[in-house]
């Protein structure tokens, strides 16, 4: 999947970072049958021409990414006006210790494997806020 597929809501700004392919298509499938248009992002590099060419609304990244931190891009994002929300995912436990440490404000920490309907419920949820 690549960062400029077509958005099936452009209201609805959301960017996808995770380097699991299998995860990136299930989710575009899932995702745009329930109405939330999403880009995808699969390292740090494309999620940074991303947020610089269309600011999201909120961001769902993976924190262990192939070529830089989710917690430092996390961070870059947060810096932005506006700052979009951003949802955590890891398969690790150490996410919310790690964001604590960078002073870094989540919407929410989910943990993988996650069911793609509680991805979609916190996607929900974190669009009502931001809008």
């Amino acid at each position: 999947m690549s960062l400029t597929e077509p958005s099936a809501a452009p209201d609805h700004r959301v960017l996808i970072v995770d380097d699991d392919p299998a995860l990136r298509e299930q989710l575009s499938a899932y995702l745009a049958s329930r109405g939330i248009g999403c880009r995808f992002a699969a390292d740090g590099r494309e999620a940074l021409a991303a947020l610089q060419d269309q600011p999201p609304e909120v961001l769902l990244l993976d924190i262990r990414l192939p070529d830089t931190s989710g917690i430092e891009l996390a961070s870059r994002a947060a810096a932005g006006n506006p700052a979009p929300k951003i949802i955590l995912m890891s398969g690790y436990d150490d996410a919310v210790i790690e964001a604590n440490k960078a002073n870094l404000e989540v919407f929410a920490v989910i943990e993988k494997p996650v069911p793609l309907r509680i991805i979609a419920r916190f996607l929900h949820q974190a669009l009502q806020v931001a809008a």
